[in-house]
């Protein structure tokens, strides 16, 4: 089994990569159930505008930022 390394990133970060696809929350697991509920939205958001939006293969998009900020 491969080696684990556990980590911290910002919110805004993962959404950028999981937005650009360079990330899948199948690569990695989350350590708490509100870290996973977060994932899951951001997941769910991205994959539903690809399907219906080219935004969200550009850089910025205001669903994303709308959830990323919403605890703020």
């Amino acid at each position: 089994m491969a080696e684990r390394i556990n980590l911290s990133i910002s919110e805004e970060k993962l959404a950028q990569l999981i937005r650009e696809g360079k990330l899948c929350a199948a690569d990695f697991s989350c350590l708490d159930s509100q870290s996973k509920r977060k994932v899951w939205q951001l997941c769910l958001i991205c994959c539903q505008k690809r399907i219906s939006c080219q935004q969200c293969t550009q850089t910025s998009c205001s669903q994303i930022e709308f959830l990323v900020n919403a605890d703020k």
